[in-house]
């Protein structure tokens, strides 16, 4: 499995834990469970969205010469911003999604990146690239 779909596999796997935590707090904070669960079911699945968006620009814009990558990740970067832009004004406009879950959703994939590391050292030991520095000290000292 190269490094790419290792990382969105660590990214997923911290979206969903993160989204069963703030399910399960949310259901006994929220009036409306059926809103508050489809609220964060969209933020959810916009957050993937963006996070595997995220991952194909980066593919195509190493490809690219820097000044056309610069260019193509700046006109992606807006792209993802208008679509978390669209999908708060969506949850606005229909009384089915709660506009709190939304947002806690959609932050599914900052906690995502925050996770990720964390699950990525357990699933692929021998190729994670992000060494912690006690790590490579026992490592030199094996050696």
């Amino acid at each position: 499995m190269n490094q790419v779909k290792e990382t969105i596999t660590g990214f997923l796997i911290g979206i969903i834990i993160y989204a069963v935590m703030i399910e399960a707090v949310g259901i006994f904070f929220s009036d409306d469970i059926f809103s508050y669960t489809l609220g964060l079911l969209f933020g959810i699945v916009i957050a993937v969205f963006l996070m595997i968006h995220m991952a194909k620009t980066l593919d195509k814009a190493l490809d690219l010469p820097e000044a056309q990558a610069t260019k193509y990740v700046r006109k992606q970067s807006f792209l993802r911003l208008f679509i978390m832009l669209l999908a708060l004004i969506v949850s606005l406009a229909i009384d089915w999604f709660n506009f709190i879950a939304v947002v806690l959703g959609m932050l599914g994939l900052k906690i995502g990146a925050l996770l990720a590391p964390i699950f990525l050292k357990r699933l692929y030991p021998d190729s994670f690239v992000t060494k912690h520095p006690d790590d490579v000290e026992m490592m030199d000292a094996e050696s």
